[in-house]
């Protein structure tokens, strides 16, 4: 079985995909979508690893971060000036980041657990 690291690993394939989107559908524009992922990815990765070191159950992370997309969303409705709803906007989008690079990465980690298993199997 080869052991090579695939280009882009599941958590960041599902952040790309899930900005791509916004961007198609007028969210956000490519400017902040990039400056999410730049700024935002290696945040959420070292967030999550060190969430994941401290025990943190899997149930408690996603409900973490779906109080921080809620909290995000509740500013957002409340903001009456465009400018700071723009903002706020943004917020949303890297709170459903968030989620999605966990989901991402959740799915990175079952891959790993399979491939340890039938690397195991191989050598019984």
């Amino acid at each position: 079985m080869p052991n090579a690291k695939p280009k882009v690993d599941h958590s960041e394939r599902a952040a790309r995909d899930l900005l791509n989107r916004k961007v198609r559908e007028g969210v956000i524009d490519r400017r902040n979508a990039n400056q999410i992922i730049k700024v935002g990815l290696p945040f959420v990765r070292s967030m999550l690893a060190e969430w994941r070191r401290d025990g943190c159950s899997p149930t408690w992370i996603t409900g973490k971060f779906q109080s921080i997309r809620a909290e995000a969303v509740e500013k957002c409705e409340a903001a009456s000036n465009p400018i700071v709803q723009r903002m706020t906007l943004t917020r949303v989008v890297a709170a459903e980041m968030y989620l999605a690079v966990w989901a991402g990465m959740q799915a990175d980690l079952g891959q790993y657990n399979a491939d340890l298993r039938s690397e195991r199997e191989i050598d019984i």
